[in-house]
């Protein structure tokens, strides 16, 4: 068996933790994912591979967990993609700039979670997307 990526590791034990602890998993799943895209990429290469990497190891974390601990996936998937964007996001502009790559790759381990997480997960991409395009024109325009 393959050793598990310390991405998808750390996310799925704080997730599990998170869980334990009585708090409220659909909250905490946005910030858990964020953190671990912006520390994953802050101690890399920023290119579109780690970009892509990062978001599916999250993705993968939390799905897998969602697995475990029989929660709810499409609405996890949907918080953690917000999390991977917002995370992608604050690691730097040249990050920004790949922020399509974080929802392509985010998207595809979401299939993993079946129909729901995935019209979830677009809806959130498409709505981040289209406000990140806005921001990016705002900042030529200036």
């Amino acid at each position: 068996m393959k050793e598990e990526n310390k991405v998808t590791q750390t996310v799925r034990e704080a997730l599990l933790k998170a869980a334990e602890k009585g708090e409220d998993v659909k909250t905490k799943v946005s910030e858990i994912s964020r953190e671990a895209v912006k520390d994953a990429l802050e101690k890399t290469e920023l290119t579109r591979d780690a970009v892509k990497e990062t978001a599916q190891d999250v993705m993968k974390g939390i799905i897998d967990t969602a697995e475990i601990a029989k929660l709810e996936a499409p609405e996890l998937v949907k918080e953690a993609s917000k999390g991977i964007l917002e995370g992608t996001k604050q690691a730097g502009s040249k990050a920004a700039d790949l922020l399509g790559h974080a929802a392509e790759a985010s998207l595809e381990v979401a299939k993993e979670a079946g129909s729901k997480a995935v019209e979830m997960a677009e809806n959130v991409f498409k709505g981040l997307l289209d406000g990140t395009k806005d921001i990016l024109k705002k900042k030529k325009e200036e």
